[in-house]
């Protein structure tokens, strides 16, 4: 692994993370605070009340966990599914993953610096 930099790293579109879990790995990218705005705006329009209603005060955090793995996520390597085949990934199989990845994807994903993964 690199030395890390005593400055903060910005987040290239390019950046390609990788984080090995159970065998299995994982190519992310960092969140950057645009990225995470602009996901707030989405689930919060999802949320939006019916004609009259009171808006919602909160975003669920599964939700926005879930939209936050969306947009980190972009492949993976030596995922399988139920039958033990090696499974493609895809937006929808990705939602497949069991929550505690993605808890820690979303956790990865918030670093700070891009050698705190491990680089792809």
């Amino acid at each position: 692994m690199e030395a890390m930099s005593p400055h903060l790293t910005l987040v290239e579109p390019e950046e390609r993370l990788s984080l090995s879990v159970a065998g299995s790995v994982l190519f992310y990218r960092r969140l950057s605070l645009g990225a995470l705005a602009a996901i707030e705006r989405q689930q919060a329009r999802l949320l939006c009340p019916p004609e009259g209603g009171r808006p919602a005060l909160w975003l669920p955090p599964q939700a926005l966990q879930a939209a936050i793995c969306g947009h980190v996520l972009l492949g993976w390597q030596g995922v399988c599914d139920g039958r033990g085949q090696e499974a493609a990934y895809t937006p929808e199989s990705a939602g497949r993953l069991p929550a505690g990845v993605r808890r820690l994807l979303v956790s990865r994903a918030q670093r700070i610096h891009s050698s705190q993964g491990e680089p792809r």
